[in-house]
C-alpha cells in the first residue's frame, strides 16, 4: 500500500470519528466547576431526543443542582419517557450531569446529559473565572 494511500485512509478514519456520536472524546469536553460552586438562577438548554428537540431546565440554588426538568417532547413513552423520569431526580441527587444511561434509551439519556452538561457549563462561568484570576 501506498503512502498517499495510508495517508488518506488515516484521514478518512479521523473524520469519521470527529462526526459520529460516541466516537473519540464525545460533546462532554465543556469547562464545568465543582457542585457547590455553580452560580444560582436557572439554565435551560435544548436537548436532541431520539424523537425530536426538547427543553432541559436546571435550576441552581446555593451553588448545588435544585431540580432538572424537561420541557414537552415526543419521546417514546416506554424508553425515552422512562428516561426522562429515570434520570431528572439522578442529576440533583448525584450533582454531576455524568450519570449512568438509562438501558434501552442511549439517545435520550444522552441527549438529557448532553443538556444538563451544557447547563452547568454556563452555570460554571463566575467560578471558573475566578480559578483563572488566581492562576
Amino acid at each position: 500500500m501506498n503512502n498517499f494511500l495510508k495517508i488518506s485512509l488515516i484521514a478518512a478514519a479521523l473524520f469519521i470519528c470527529a462526526v459520529l456520536p460516541g466516537c473519540g472524546s464525545g460533546s462532554k469536553n465543556y469547562e464545568i466547576a465543582e457542585a457547590g460552586l455553580w452560580t444560582d438562577g436557572t439554565y435551560t438548554e435544548i436537548a436532541d431526543g431520539k424523537n425530536g428537540i426538547f427543553e432541559v431546565t436546571v435550576t441552581i440554588e446555593d451553588g448545588l443542582i435544585a431540580s432538572v426538568e424537561a420541557g414537552d417532547n415526543e419521546e417514546t413513552e416506554e424508553k425515552g419517557q422512562k428516561a426522562i423520569e429515570e434520570l431528572l431526580p439522578v442529576f440533583a441527587e448525584e450533582q454531576t450531569w455524568d450519570v449512568d444511561t438509562v438501558s434501552g434509551a442511549t439517545v435520550t439519556s444522552d441527549a438529557l446529559k448532553d443538556a444538563v452538561a451544557r447547563c452547568l457549563a454556563a452555570a460554571s462561568g463566575e467560578a471558573l473565572a475566578a480559578q483563572q484570576s488566581e492562576s
